[in-house]
């Protein structure tokens, strides 16, 4: 059994004020960019964002200020970076009366943050729906494609339990505007988070599936071609767990994280993906509510982050992973809230440094962070 510890850390001021949430991470070489959801004095939201380079946060940029923001402690904005610099940054807007009715708003900056300008919607329909949980890579030289749950299918507002249908994995590049989505998937969970990488310069996503019989099982998929589960793990649930999956690449191997519960026994499991396949899983704890974040280093070791639950509460914990299924101690980061409040901890490598941020367990006390380094565990 893993020794769980309390890591020693450095802690790093935190470039968000009160009330800020929904932390998200985007590596770009040897600089990381956070966005967030921030409330302001006037009874609205912003979406900012900030860089970590050499150490220090730049000053925020705000994306947008706006009092139709859709937030979501599970669903928050998401950034990149297009190969020549532009940047693009995600957030979730009401489109109508209805709690879930909500569209994909999207700009794109072309001086590092310092202006912003606005595309228009992801999701090129105009229903009234639920579209959300974004992820978003870079294609060619100009632009990015995004990944997204698209509930132009569904009925009766759309969420599991307000309504019919099937929710939607789609597709679609961005450069100077957006361009029209395709079909990835006609059938997936309904809001568990996906993620995506670009691996051998061919897009990858991984997502919650859901079959027939309501199985809803981790799925990998590249575009044009059928997506396959990562694990047969078979956890039949009749609703979203809200619990999605994380994927990160060195460009030689994949590594891949998610939360699962078969016979309501709670699982964090990573598999390492390359050449060869899907290799088998390894469980990294049971004592845990899943949230799992993952990041992989030039050695193809790989870094993991989720949320485990003790016998004082609940703590943002990390370990790191061998190719051979050895893993290292559980090394505890911080305690965060129980509730829904304490979100999704993220994750993100810089040299032998790891950048862990999370959303504190007192909410006025914003974001918060560490930086860990990965020789020490």
């Amino acid at each position: 059994m893993l020794i769980q510890l309390l890591i020693a850390a450095n802690m790093i001021a935190s470039p968000s004020n009160s009330g800020a949430m929904a932390p998200n991470l985007f590596s770009h070489g040897n600089d990381v960019w956070m966005t967030w959801i921030e409330p302001t004095e006037e009874d609205s939201n912003e979406v900012r964002c900030a860089q970590f380079q050499n150490g220090e946060w730049s000053e925020p940029s705000t994306v947008l200020k706006a009092s139709h923001l859709f937030v979501n402690w599970a669903d928050f904005p998401e950034l990149c970076i297009a190969n020549n610099g532009d940047m693009y940054v995600t957030w979730l807007q009401k489109s109508g009366p209805g709690t879930y009715a909500y569209d994909i708003g999207i700009a794109r900056s072309s001086d590092k943050g310092k202006s912003w300008s606005h595309l228009g919607t992801l999701n090129d329909d105009r229903v009234l729906g639920e579209h959300g949980f974004v992820s978003l890579i870079q294609d060619g030289e100009t632009g990015i494609r995004a990944f997204w749950l698209d509930g132009r299918g569904m009925t009766g507002g759309g969420h599991s339990g307000h309504g019919g249908g099937d929710m939607q994995l789609r597709t679609a590049t961005i450069d100077k505007e957006v361009h029209p989505s395709t079909l990835v998937d006609s059938r997936v969970c309904e809001c568990c988070s996906t993620d995506a990488v670009v691996h051998g310069g061919v897009p990858i996503v991984v997502y919650r599936d859901r079959d027939a019989n309501e199985v809803r099982d981790v799925s990998i998929a590249t575009l044009g071609k059928k997506e396959k589960l990562v694990n047969a793990d078979g956890w039949t649930i009749n609703g979203c767990p809200v619990n999605g999956p994380s994927v990160s690449t060195n460009d030689k191997d994949l590594f891949a994280g998610w939360f699962t519960a078969p016979d309501m026994k709670n699982s964090v499991r990573v598999a390492f993906i390359n050449a060869e396949g899907i290799q088998q899983p390894i469980d990294l704890s049971s004592n845990t509510i899943g949230r799992i974040d993952v990041a992989i280093q030039e050695d193809s070791t790989g870094v993991a982050c989720w949320l485990e639950t003790c016998d004082d509460g609940v703590y943002v914990s990390v370990a790191k992973v061998k190719k051979d299924g050895s893993v290292s101690q559980i090394q505890q980061v911080e305690k965060v809230a129980s509730s829904r409040q304490a979100g999704f901890p993220q994750i993100a490598i810089m040299k032998n440094q790891l950048l862990v941020v999370w959303t504190a367990e007192d909410a006025t006390n914003g974001i918060q962070y560490k930086l860990l380094n990965l020789d020490s565990f």
